[in-house]
């Protein structure tokens, strides 16, 4: 199972909850529940916010951003108090460990405490840190692989305050790169489970590669080039404003020759990225053939992005629609995922937590 949460918010709560995705560029949500076995969109919300609010998943001005979310919780019907919300950047880490599978649950602890001493670069307390016991080792089956999550406490925090001083209660704190791979299973074929899967995140500042074998994360790379290069060689090219560069390439609209000139440049630069990431993955000793590409974040929506990331890197390309089969409280809602949901994999993934 894909997942991690910090243990110092486990707590006993309702099943209705809101998926919080805090981008560079904006903030998306997602209220998510479930009838009778299908999953109902309750509401959905985005508010833009201003470049360096949030740089690398950092919290620049939380009395700001406080603000933003309780402007975004006018969206969601009242009984949603709940929320999950993701860590990512730099400071954040997941590793799959190996330890010894005979160990009681104290002695696990501290050996995993042991590995996270070894493997980050900032002190243990100034960190939080989670694991979770995936299952026997596919080589050795006297170990365990064992998932460990640490996040700075500076990072993990600075969330927990915004949302609560906005009059929310943050239930879950996940790992970004696990919650869109639980979005990401809803596509799975059965067989999938057995299979390589790459999933690629296209964000406004960052693209992020994982690697999921039988649902677990086994390799995960980020690059800090997203959707804001390419606004930014929009704006180089032809003087726009950034603001209006970026609705030009939000409501495709783009300049005359922009999508010969221009959008090339940034297709190249993020293939190069992927290239690299997936040449060091091959030559990694897992020996796990990559059989599908899902692509997600809003990156990904320029014309002719998925035919050639499949073209180049010789890989089925799919791009993710993960809301086939949803109901929804407002035809609105449904109109807008259609058309954009692919942006919203993050905040499904962590809606996602506590729907059963």
């Amino acid at each position: 199972m894909v997942g991690a949460m910090f243990s110092f918010l486990k707590k006993k709560n309702s099943n209705a909850l809101i998926g919080i995705d805090f981008g560079s560029n904006c903030i998306k949500a997602i209220a998510l529940s479930k009838t009778n076995g299908t999953y109902v969109i309750d509401a959905i919300a985005e508010i833009s916010i201003k470049k360096g609010l949030i740089v690398d998943g950092h919290f620049e001005d939380i009395p700001k951003l406080t603000s933003i979310i309780e402007q975004l919780r006018k969206n969601f019907p009242d009984f949603y108090n709940n929320v999950a919300i993701a860590v990512t950047g730099v400071d954040v880490m997941t590793k799959t460990i190996k330890i010894n599978a005979d160990l009681n649950e104290l002695e696990l602890e501290s050996q995993v405490e042991i590995e996270a001493e070894m493997s980050i670069p900032f002190p243990t307390d100034e960190i939080f840190l989670d694991f979770e016991v995936i299952g026997p080792n596919f080589d050795d089956s006297n170990f365990n692989d064992v998932l460990m999550s640490v996040a700075r406490k500076e990072n993990v925090i600075s969330q927990v305050d915004c949302v609560e001083d906005a009059g929310l209660k943050a239930k879950i704190v996940d790992v970004a790169s696990h919650a869109q791979a639980r979005a990401c299973q809803l596509l799975f074929d059965p067989e999938d489970h057995q299979k390589g899967i790459v999933i690629i995140d296209i964000g406004a500042s960052q693209t992020m590669l994982s690697i999921l074998y039988q649902g677990n994360i086994i390799f995960t790379r980020k690059k800090n080039y997203g959707g804001d290069a390419c606004t930014e060689l929009i704006v180089e090219h032809y003087g726009l404003s950034f603001s209006d560069a970026e609705k030009a390439k939000k409501t495709n609209k783009l300049p005359a020759g922009c999508e010969d000139d221009v959008i090339p440049l940034f297709i190249n630069k993020v293939i190069d990225n992927l290239r690299l990431d997936l040449r060091m993955f091959t030559n990694s000793p897992e020996n796990i053939k990559l059989e599908k590409i899902i692509l997600t974040g809003g990156g990904q929506l320029l014309n002719g992005f998925s035919n050639k990331i499949e073209t180049e890197l010789k890989i089925k390309v799919d791009v993710a629609d993960p809301f086939r089969g949803f109901e929804y409280t407002n035809n609105s809602d449904e109109k807008l995922l259609a058309s954009q949901g692919v942006r919203y994999i993050l905040a499904l993934g962590l809606a996602l937590r506590r729907v059963n």
